[in-house]
């Protein structure tokens, strides 16, 4: 387990000064710029009947969604085991839930006044709660969902779709004016973060007996049996 977390330790080092980095630069407004722009870019006239259906999309990334996510997240984890796999996610969901609004509290920033929101949210804007439980609840079904024995493009395409629908969750916080776009990245950042971690720390080592491992596979190589006699 302690090899596991310090496997995890870098990229997790990494994203946490990410996140940070970009807390800075949002409290010393250096980021209006980027956030302008891509606002701009988001929200241009032609662009709203294609982005539209991010109205229903992005509830995907609210607590109840999140919520539900997580009872499914178990629900995986007992079927295809270990089950404490998936208890260990269903928790970490509820977890970066609790850290969110902690962090949210602490940076205090308010919500766009940049265009008129489609949507009215209240508390604080960074990071982006949806963008960041989207993030921890899909990517983590996504490693339970990768660490099954479906067919492989199966598993792919799974993934690829839960990649998708984080991608949008997030678009669609910008495009509705309810967040800017660093509090999103920040929240797709420490998302990410806590789901390296879940990976790294609940990757276990197979406890099939390796002949058994070796009957699933013909093609594995076999030693001879010891000579008699």
């Amino acid at each position: 387990m302690l090899r596991r977390f310090f496997s995890a330790l870098p990229l997790t080092v990494l994203g946490m000064t990410i996140v940070v980095l970009l807390a800075i630069a949002v409290s010393s407004d250096l980021t209006d710029p980027f956030d302008r722009a891509v606002i701009g870019a988001v929200r241009a006239e032609g662009l709203n009947a294609l982005f539209s259906p991010l109205r229903w999309v992005t509830e995907l990334g609210s607590t109840r969604a999140v919520t539900l996510v997580a009872i499914i997240t178990f629900l995986v984890g007992v079927v295809i085991g270990p089950w404490r796999h998936g208890l260990i996610g269903a928790l970490t969901i509820g977890l970066a839930s609790v850290v969110n609004q902690a962090v949210k509290a602490f940076i205090a920033r308010e919500r766009p006044d940049l265009l008129e929101p489609i949507v009215v949210e209240h508390g604080f804007s960074f990071p982006s709660g949806h963008a960041a439980l989207g993030m921890v609840a899909y990517g983590v079904l996504g490693v339970l969902v990768m660490r099954s024995r479906m067919p492989l493009a199966v598993r792919r395409g799974i993934v690829v779709m839960l990649g998708v629908l984080i991608l949008l969750i997030g678009v669609s916080r910008i495009w509705l004016g309810v967040h800017y776009p660093t509090d999103v990245l920040a929240g797709w950042t420490a998302g990410a973060i806590i789901v390296v971690a879940y990976a790294r720390l609940t990757r276990g080592v197979s406890l099939e007996p390796a002949e058994a491992a070796v009957d699933a596979d013909p093609a594995t190589p076999r030693s001879d049996p010891p000579a008699t006699g």
